[in-house]
């Protein structure tokens, strides 16, 4: 009868055990999740609109006055290069 105790003991203290492991795994999986989903957030709210809107005014970007709809062609021959009116000047990327 004493063995029955000790093994039952036994048995109880190593489901216990891993009882306090798969909780434990679980915080981590809730701190994980929670620490995704404030990323998410933060990368969306970097994305916004609004926010877009004033990164674009930042670089001295402006609605256009107006809007030229482009004819539809045939895929099958290339384009000619665009004829641009007025003068832009030629900035590099590096140096913006």
């Amino acid at each position: 009868m004493g063995v029955a105790v000790v093994v039952s003991l036994g048995g109880s203290m190593l489901v216990a055990n891993r009882q306090i492991q798969l909780h434990r795994l679980q915080s981590e999986l809730l701190q994980a999740q929670s620490n995704y989903a404030v990323q998410i957030g933060s990368l969306t709210n970097v994305s916004a609109p609004s926010q877009i809107a004033s990164q674009a005014g930042a670089l001295h970007l402006v609605d256009p006055t107006s809007v030229a709809q482009v004819a539809a062609t045939s895929l099958e021959r290339p384009l000619p290069l665009p004829q641009f009116i007025g003068y832009a000047p030629v900035t590099s990327r590096t140096s913006r």
